[in-house]
């Protein structure tokens, strides 16, 4: 590939899916409204909505959309992005559609919306009653199982996989084909959580940045528990890492997930030696030495971002777009210069041949029985084409730059570089996705979170008694394999 058109890649990704992707608005870190995203307006954006016009030629213009597209959710799609504003130029605004929640005529979507925690129920509902909506956000944390129970359906009849525009996200898609099957059309394989740090808090303590680290080639476990001996002061409320999910994290920096897609089916890597590894040393070290931040014991089992934001917590591991949806109160609030905040991947595995990492992805899955199949397609085709354009990349970065502090040139540049520039390896675990009853959100005493939750927090198991990985493994490994064979058995071979 020649490096402008990578350029291009890189830039209209990041950039759009920071600010004209399509999200749910994010709560409030401290619960207050200050930390919302701003309101921007359609003439704001107005350059953007103009150049969408020289981009139509980009879609199948002859797919002939007379509805609607029914979105169950518990958000509604931002109708000004440059997605939509394409499919309203190339197909207009179907007219079919229900005004239950207030949905505009002008809108390309039927919101129906869902509470969060129904979100599943009612889609399990629609789809039984013969009710289904058309489309439904993809989410790794119940995959495969929501196909399994025949949720969604297939999508390779509607969209055809072998167009170039899919060459830069063809080989993930492949990791989720489920049975020899396509159900997620992956458009944008996107950045999951980085480490965040403040520059002045590793100045001040006498560390090497971890960015020069990275850039060095030395950025890896070894380097990373270093810091934290040098940083550690529980006694004085000083811890080296918080967030969510850390140890599975650093398990995938391996290369190898708990569970995977090999051949179309579920795999457990339960046994893997590299998994071993990452438990008895990286999360063990963490746990023993008290190196992250107990949220259990300190913070009601939830984050805690003020203590990073004080400098007292060294890393704090969240999503690539904190700066925008999460610290901007900070950086208004301390008045932090435009560099303060930066970010490394997770430490490398010293002993991988690649800087692997764990990835999310921008999918929408097709619901089983949709009545609006064009719809979809016409979509995800207007999505597809909107996610790699050198010019809406360029509207969008200088966008951020306008709109919120802490977005310099160098972490924009940086985050373009991790999430295309061919440095992380993508790592997806589909362990959450095994069933919920199973994999229950709510408590780490379920029979997958347990595996790494435990272990890195030292909680008791569910009787009560002190528990590491290899015991939490034999606790709960029939179970799991149980489910893995059932699931698998339903796509044969």
């Amino acid at each position: 590939m020649k490096k402008r058109v990578l350029k291009t890649v890189v830039s209209s990704a990041l950039c759009l899916s920071m600010i004209l992707s399509i999200t749910a608005c994010s709560e409030s870190a401290n619960g207050s409204a200050d930390n919302d995203p701003e309101v921007t307006t359609n003439a704001q954006y107005e350059p953007l909505l103009n150049h969408v016009k020289s981009l139509t030629d980009k879609v199948d213009s002859s797919i002939k959309v007379e509805k609607k597209i029914r979105w169950l959710s518990h958000w509604a799609i931002d109708e000004t992005q440059a997605s939509t504003e394409l499919f309203k130029t190339v197909y207009g605004i179907p007219e079919e559609g229900d005004t239950s929640y207030g949905n505009d005529a002008n809108n390309i979507f039927d919101y129906i919306k869902v509470d969060y925690q129904a979100r599943y129920d009612q889609l399990g509902k629609m789809v039984v009653s013969g009710q289904s909506p058309d489309i439904f956000q993809f989410e790794i944390i119940n995959y495969p199982y929501t196909a399994w129970k025949n949720l969604f359906q297939p999508i390779d009849q509607y969209i055809d996989f072998s167009d170039p525009a899919w060459d830069p996200t063809r080989d993930v898609m492949k990791m989720f084909e489920w049975g020899g099957k396509n159900y997620c059309a992956i458009t944008v394989v996107g950045l999951d959580q980085l480490l965040w740090y403040r520059k002045s808090v590793i100045a001040e303590n006498g560390l090497n940045d971890p960015y020069e680290l990275y850039k060095a080639g030395n950025w890896n476990w070894n380097t990373f528990l270093e810091m934290c001996d040098k940083f550690s002061d529980p006694d004085n409320n000083k811890f080296c890492i918080d967030g969510w999910q850390v140890p599975d994290r650093i398990v995938s920096t391996t290369g190898v997930p708990f569970i995977g897609i090999e051949g179309g089916k579920l795999k457990s890597n339960l046994y893997n030696a590299d998994i071993e590894r990452a438990m008895s040393t990286v999360i063990d070290t963490l746990y023993k030495e008290n190196y992250r931040y107990p949220r259990h014991e300190l913070n009601g089992w939830s984050q805690n971002v003020m203590n990073w934001v004080t400098g007292d917590t060294l890393f704090y591991a969240t999503l690539s777009n904190a700066i925008k949806d999460e610290f901007q109160p900070y950086f208004k609030r301390y008045k932090w210069e435009e560099d303060e905040v930066f970010c490394v991947p997770f430490p490398k595995d010293p002993q991988s041949d690649k800087y692997y990492h764990t990835a999310k992805i921008d999918s929408f899955m097709l619901c089983d029985g949709a009545p609006n199949t064009a719809g979809f397609t016409a979509w995800t085709q207007c999505v597809l084409a909107t996610q790699y354009d050198e010019e809406t990349a360029a509207i969008g970065r200088d966008k951020l730059k306008t709109d919120y502090l802490g977005y310099s040139d160098a972490i924009l540049d940086f985050l373009d570089e991790l999430q295309y520039g061919g440095v992380l390896t993508p790592v997806f675990d589909f362990k959450a996705g095994i069933g919920q009853d199973i994999v229950d959100g709510s408590t780490v005493q379920n029979p997958v979170d347990c595996l790494t939750q435990i272990p890195y927090l030292n909680c008791l198991d569910s009787d009560g008694n002190p528990a590491t990985f290899t015991t939490l493994r034999a606790a709960n490994e029939g179970i799991i394999d149980s489910r893995l064979s059932e699931i698998n058995a339903s796509v044969g071979g």
